[in-house]
C-alpha cells in the first residue's frame, strides 16, 4: 500500500511540475498560454470588456465564453509552434457590427509581441505591438 501511495504522489507532483503558464498584457488584451500534460491552450481577455474573464483564443465558433462579442466565425485555423501562436481567420462578424476578413495574427509568448493584419470593415489594417509579461 505504501508503494502505491508513493507512486501516486510522485506521479501527481511530477505531472504538475511540467505545467507552464505565461500571461502577457498587450495594448487592449491579456493573453494566456497554458501548456500541461493535455497539450497547449491559448486564452484571451479584453482588458476593459472582459476584465480577467478569459475566453478561448482564435475561436472557431460562437460559444458561451465568446457570445457576448462574437456573432460568427468562418475559416478559422490556429497553428501553435513552440511559444508562437498564429490565428488565421477568413471571416469574423462581431456583435458590434464589425467584420474582419482575411486576418492573420501572430502572438509570440517568448518575444512578448503580437502582430496582426487583414481587413476590418473593408479597410486594410496592420498592427504590431510589444507586450509585457504579467504575473499569474
Amino acid at each position: 500500500m505504501k508503494k502505491v501511495l508513493l507512486l501516486f504522489t510522485i506521479l501527481f507532483f511530477s505531472t504538475n511540475l511540467v505545467a507552464e503558464e505565461i500571461i502577457m498584457k498587450c495594448k487592449h488584451y491579456r493573453y494566456k498560454f497554458i501548456s500541461d500534460a493535455s497539450g497547449v491552450s491559448i486564452y484571451a481577455a479584453h482588458i476593459k470588456r472582459d476584465k480577467k474573464k478569459y475566453h478561448k483564443f482564435c475561436p472557431t465558433e460562437v460559444r458561451d465564453d465568446n457570445k457576448h462579442f462574437l456573432k460568427s466565425a468562418e475559416g478559422v485555423e490556429m497553428i501553435i509552434t513552440g511559444y508562437k501562436v498564429t490565428c488565421l481567420t477568413a471571416k469574423g462578424v462581431m456583435k458590434n457590427g464589425g467584420v474582419g476578413t482575411d486576418s492573420t495574427s501572430v502572438t509570440d509568448f517568448k518575444s512578448l509581441s503580437r502582430n496582426s493584419e487583414g481587413y476590418w470593415n473593408g479597410k486594410k489594417y496592420k498592427q504590431s505591438e510589444k507586450c509585457k509579461l504579467q504575473k499569474s
